[in-house]
């Protein structure tokens, strides 16, 4: 099929735009033009126009139509030795501040990563009343999230004192009735304002690699201002901020970024 022209695409992210609130100009367009041909032909449109003429009229559509762009590949504990160390931040910079932790799983998808966080806080933090505020734009990936049903989910590089949390099934796993507990389920687009503030912890893994470079500073610098001073962003494998210190931010290992002190902001402008 033809790829639409950059006026036909142009006009389709201004009223898209209008109706949803959300800025295709600001995701790599190479990856978003491809998927959305391809679902041209998983409707069996005969053009384009016809796919973008349905998804502005139609709120189920539009659903249909988000889901399918969004990318819900997760896995539970992706990434296994950055999940040691994140246990290590916890441990002994954050639970020493308090007697919960408030934390935010940004783009959570359909909610791996949040019950794998809500596993590890059972476990190196039991007893409290955490908090973990998972958001995404994708309706679909939320109401599965939240019915504990992880379909399609990786779980090969569980550590074996999390896997009871987890009840493999034949398309995926069921997480612990105990581990809901800690998690509640949002809509929210990452290029809007952050959701809520004073976070401890912010999760976004393997999400901001579909933005440009402009949203994703965007999208940090909320994340700075949703932290509480010594909260800590932890990203993905494929993900960098290159801007640490004009964010106010310090590297304490690869994928992890802690926000400075106001002592310390201070300190390092003088």
């Amino acid at each position: 099929m033809q790829p639409p022209s950059e006026l036909v695409l142009a006009q389709f992210y201004r009223d898209f735009l209008k109706v949803t609130g959300i800025n295709f100009n600001l995701y790599k367009q190479d990856q978003l033009q491809r998927r959305m041909l391809n679902l041209v032909d998983q409707r069996k449109l005969s053009s384009f126009d016809e796919l973008t003429t349905i998804v502005l009229k139609d709120a189920e559509v539009r659903s249909w139509f988000l889901d399918k762009l969004a990318i819900n590949v997760t896995e539970v504990f992706r990434n296994p030795e950055l999940w040691e160390k994140l246990e290590q931040y916890i441990v002994q910079d954050l639970a020493p501040q308090k007697r919960s932790l408030k934390i935010w799983s940004a783009g959570c998808s359909t909610g791996a990563e949040a019950y794998s966080l809500a596993a590890v806080l059972d476990v190196v933090l039991p007893g409290k009343a955490h908090k973990i505020i998972c958001t995404d734009i994708d309706d679909a990936a939320i109401a599965q999230a939240q019915s504990g049903v992880l379909i399609g989910t990786e779980f090969k590089h569980v550590p074996k004192k999390y896997q009871p949390y987890f009840e493999k099934t034949a398309t995926g796993a069921v997480v612990a009735e105990k581990l809901k507990s800690y998690v509640s389920f949002h809509k929210h687009n990452l290029l809007g304002p952050p959701f809520g503030k004073d976070y401890d912890l912010i999760i976004c893994r393997n999400v901001l690699i579909y933005f440009v470079e402009e949203a994703k500073g965007k999208i940090y610098e909320g994340f700075k201002e949703a932290l509480l001073p010594g909260g800590y962003i932890f990203l993905g494998g494929s993900e960098r901020i290159f801007e640490t210190k004009e964010l106010g931010l310090e590297t304490p290992s690869p994928y992890f970024y802690r926000k400075t002190s106001e002592k310390k902001q201070w300190l390092n402008a003088s």
